[in-house]
This record gives structure tokens, sequence and C-alpha cells, in this order.
């Protein structure tokens, strides 16, 4: 470890505090010590330390007391905290691991034992800031990604269109839409990945009907440069309440999965019905299987027959169905992959009356 680490020490008793203050400095770690648990806390606060060694028996306040106030406090409570006790029984120690400390260190100490234990943790500790770090960045470069790719999306829109109109239909400007429009699904999938935690939910009444026909619509292009026809099928014309962004998530991801792996000059059924007072969409295209149907919603996901994409939209599906109380029902056999979803009764409304 290239970091010298703090150690707060926390004991009644004198000489254990002087005998984890010896053999801890021998370890070159950096020690403050103290019998009084409240002139702890409030040093932590100011301070704090790296790891804690916390003695569970003590007048005023126990370890137990003082380990739920600094799991309370959100500056302290990714400090690892490891009990030290004459308190040998099993409850005690699950006791003191489900108060929220990752170790538990018995008395009397053996010096090789607490220096193991001290060391074991800290360095879990440090691999965990450094991926901490890592996410931390990792979301910069998202943000600095979707910012990068707005701007040009915006105007190769604009003068495929521009261009369109001057010089007529050309199959070449059917590729480029194409393509600037798989783009644009992956950076709202971006988009949605980091504004998730932030985005106020702005749910509403949803006439399905014309969303999904606006969807079909932008994905037009993509199907034609496979010759796939998307036919729309409504037996059953209902709306739903919830967020116009999630559910275009949803929707779309759909839709761009079932267009990636349908074979050419096939079809795409999208399907609104009614079953058994059950209302539902669902999604069904003819071409390449799916190998695991348990693993598809898992983020990164991607076969390894046809490795397309980030492997990110069906994972962001599963959250937002999750988080909706959106049944997700997946078959795919005999070249035909059929994802259904059914929408919770108090997300329906049918005519001006909401189920």
């Amino acid at each position: 470890m290239d970091k010298k680490y703090t150690i707060l020490i926390i004991d009644d008793k004198t000489e254990n505090l002087h005998y984890l203050n010896t053999i801890l400095k021998e370890e070159d770690f950096l020690i403050r010590a103290t019998s009084d648990a409240t002139f702890a806390i409030n040093s932590s606060k100011l301070n704090p330390p790296d790891l804690i060694l916390l003695d569970i028996k003590m007048p005023n306040l126990d370890g137990f007391e003082v380990c739920k106030i600094i799991q309370e406090d959100e500056k302290l409570k990714e400090i690892p905290i490891i009990f030290i006790s004459a308190l040998d029984d099993t409850q005690s120690k699950v006791k003191a691991l489900n108060m929220g400390g990752v170790d538990y260190i018995t008395k009397p100490f053996e010096k090789e034992e607490v220096i193991a234990r001290v060391k074991t943790q800290l360095k879990i500790f440090e691999g965990k800031n450094t991926i901490s770090k890592l996410l931390e960045l990792q979301d910069f470069f998202l943000k600095k990604i979707i910012h990068e790719m707005n701007t040009p999306l915006s105007i190769i829109s604009l003068n495929i269109d521009n261009l369109e109109s001057t010089l007529g239909y050309k199959e070449q400007f059917e590729a480029i839409k194409a393509s600037s429009k798989s783009l644009s699904s992956i950076y709202n999938d971006l988009y949605y990945l980091i504004k998730k935690e932030k985005k106020t939910t702005e749910e509403k009444n949803i006439n399905l009907v014309r969303f999904l026909s606006s969807r079909v619509a932008f994905f037009d292009e993509m199907a034609n440069i496979k010759n796939i026809d998307i036919a729309l099928d409504i037996n059953e014309e209902f709306e739903v309440f919830m967020d116009v962004y999630e559910l275009e998530r949803v929707v779309d991801n759909t839709i761009s999965n079932a267009i990636k792996y349908s074979f050419e000059d096939s079809t795409i059924e999208i399907t609104l019905d009614k079953e058994d007072e059950n209302f539902f969409l669902f999604v069904k295209d003819e071409g390449i299987e799916i190998a695991n149907i348990d693993a598809v919603f898992q983020a990164y996901y991607q076969q390894k027959d046809k490795n397309i994409g980030l492997g990110l939209g069906l994972s962001i599906v599963k959250e937002i169905c999750d988080k909706n109380d959106i049944k997700i029902e997946v078959s795919s056999q005999n070249n035909n992959t059929i994802f259904k979803y059914i929408f919770p009764q108090n997300r329906i409304i049918k005519g001006e009356v909401k189920i």
C-alpha cells in the first residue's frame, strides 16, 4: 500500500490502546487513539480516518451505538469498522457484522492476526476507492461522448434532408439516414444511463397507436436497408400512463434489436392486444434466435454469432419495466422471437376511464 493510512482506535481500556498503537505504528500506520467515543465521532467528522478499530463494551456509548452513528453519517459511512471485543460468542459477532462491521477481532489480541486483518480491510477499502474513481471517470467520459455525439448527429440529419429535397431520393441517403438513426438510438441510451438518477419522471397518458406509429416511422430507413416490413396491428386500442422518454427507450430498443437480428426480406409484427383483462404490446421478428434468454437483459450481453451494438439496450428495457411493473415475456424458437410487454392495470387508460 502506497498511501500512509490513518487508523482510529476506540477502546475504554488504556492498555489496549497502548498495545494496538505500538504494534500498528511498527507497520507505519498513522494512529489516533481515544477512550472517549463521543470525542472519536466528532473528530472523525472533522478529519475522517481510513479505518476504525472499535471496542464493543464501553461506558456511555457502546461500540454498536458508535457504529450506528457512523453508518448514518454520509461523510463517514464508507469507513471500514473492525470490532474488537472480549466477547467471543456467535451472537455478538453476528450482530457486529449486521451492524456494518467488516471484521471482528477477539481479545486477547494476537499481533499477527491484528496486522493481517487490518491490512486486508485496508486493501479492500483501497480497491473500493479505486473502483469508485473509475466509475466517476466512466461517468465523465460518457457525458463527454454524448455531448460530442449530439451536434454531429443533428448536422448529419439536417443536411441529408436538405440534400434529398434538392437531389431527390437516393439509396445512399437512405443508408446515411439509417446509420444516423442507429447512432441516435445509442445516444439516447447513453443519455438515459447518465441522467436516470437526476431526471424527474413526468408521467402522462400516452396514446399507444400514435406513439407506436411515430416510432415505426423513426426506424423506417433502418428497416428499409434490409428490406424489412414493419407491420402495426391494433387489435385493442388503449393508452398507458407513464413517462414518455422511458416508454420510448423500451419501444426503441425492442424495435432496433428486432431489425438488427431479423433476416432480410422479413416482417416485424408490432401488436397491441388484450387477453383475460391483460393489455399488452408484443414485437415479433423473423431472424436469429436468442441463444440465452436468461442472459439477454444483462448489461453488455451480446450473442457470439451476432456481435452488434453496446449490449446496453435490453438491460435499460428491463430496468424501466421493473420500475413500472411491466411484465416481460420472451420466447425465441424456429427463427421467431417475441418480446411481450404486459402492462399493469393501474397504468392502463381505456377510453376516459383509468382502470
